[in-house]
C-alpha cells in the first residue's frame, strides 16, 4: 500500500515529460543552420588547457568548464 502512494506521489510531483529528441536524421540540417553543438576537447585560453567544448557550426567554441567563448574563423 505504501510502496503503491509513493509512485502515485511522485508521478504527481515529477512534474511534465521531457520534449522528444529530434530524429537523427535531422541532426545534420540543425548543425548547419547553427542550432546543434558538438561536444569536443579543445584548449581554452582563459584556464591554458585543454576542456570540454560546445563547437558550433561556425567555428566558434564555448567552454564548459569556465563559460569563455573564443571567435571562429567564419564570425
Amino acid at each position: 500500500m505504501l510502496a503503491a502512494w509513493w509512485c502515485r506521489a511522485r508521478d504527481l510531483f515529477a512534474g511534465p515529460a521531457p520534449a522528444p529528441a529530434p530524429p537523427v536524421m535531422a541532426l545534420p540540417a540543425l548543425w548547419r543552420a547553427g542550432s546543434a553543438d558538438i561536444a569536443d576537447f579543445a584548449h581554452c585560453p582563459r584556464e591554458k588547457r585543454r576542456t570540454p567544448h560546445a563547437m558550433r557550426a561556425d567555428g566558434s567554441r564555448l567552454c564548459f568548464r569556465c563559460g569563455h567563448e573564443t571567435q571562429g574563423q567564419d564570425s
